[in-house]
């Protein structure tokens, strides 16, 4: 009888945990991933990543925010090379691994100190995050030229 009474008291005890737990409200977007200037091969593995999970959600959308740097690898920037940069995510999950176009957004999020790109993964009937500049682009110097796409494709 002591043990039901102990059993009896844990559950009562542990219930109304259990029930707060279970209920507090969970922010279903979620940043999946974020990374800067890395190589060809490492952000192709990240975007492997960002597929798998993907796949997983069938519902969910893969958002992809991208940002311009003051300067990209020690020289200043030219207008377009982020776009130019992030173009290549978006075929890469479409062609290569299969994720529906209409399922992968790409979103120009201004300017930062430094290019980054941020994966999110958006379920559905979710708002689209919204992207946060750091830099004005009239703080923005750019070189002169425009870019070359070729330059920045990877080469896996």
């Amino acid at each position: 009888m002591s043990r039901l009474i102990k059993l009896t008291v844990l559950v009562a005890l542990l219930l109304p945990v259990v029930f707060v737990k279970g209920s507090a409200p969970v922010n279903p977007i979620s940043k999946f991933d974020e990374f800067g200037d890395i190589k060809g091969e490492d952000e192709y593995a990240r975007l492997d990543n960002f597929a798998i999970q993907l796949q997983q959600e069938p519902q969910a959308k893969g958002v992809i925010i991208f940002y311009g740097g003051t300067t990209f690898r020690g020289k200043l920037t030219r207008r377009g090379e982020a776009a130019a940069r992030a173009a290549r995510m978006k075929p890469y999950l479409v062609k290569r691994r299969g994720i529906p176009s209409s399922r992968v957004m790409v979103i120009n999020g201004g300017y930062s100190q430094d290019w980054k790109a941020e994966l999110w993964i958006v379920p559905a009937g979710m708002s689209m995050p919204a992207p946060f500049s750091t830099v004005s682009a009239a703080h923005i110097k750019f070189r002169k030229g425009k870019p070359n796409p070729s330059d920045f494709r990877c080469r896996v």
